[in-house]
């Protein structure tokens, strides 16, 4: 991304969530690591697995809080 990107498109917030292209690539960073997966087929269902639960714990993330 150059310089003269808008910082909109590098990182923002999105309906509650972190959007723009920071965003993706710490969604794609967390997949890698495998703390989330992928539903199945479903292609826009993601599920935490045991290793990022462990891991969001550790970090103080109260990941059983609903909106």
């Amino acid at each position: 991304m150059s310089e003269k990107t808008p910082r909109i498109l590098k990182a923002r917030a999105c309906y509650g969530h972190l959007g723009g292209t920071l965003g993706g690539r710490l969604f794609e960073r967390l997949l890698e690591k495998g703390w989330f997966e992928q539903d199945g087929d479903k292609t826009t269902v993601y599920l935490l697995t045991e290793r990022g639960k462990q891991v969001f714990l550790k970090l103080g993330v109260d990941i059983y809080e609903r909106r």
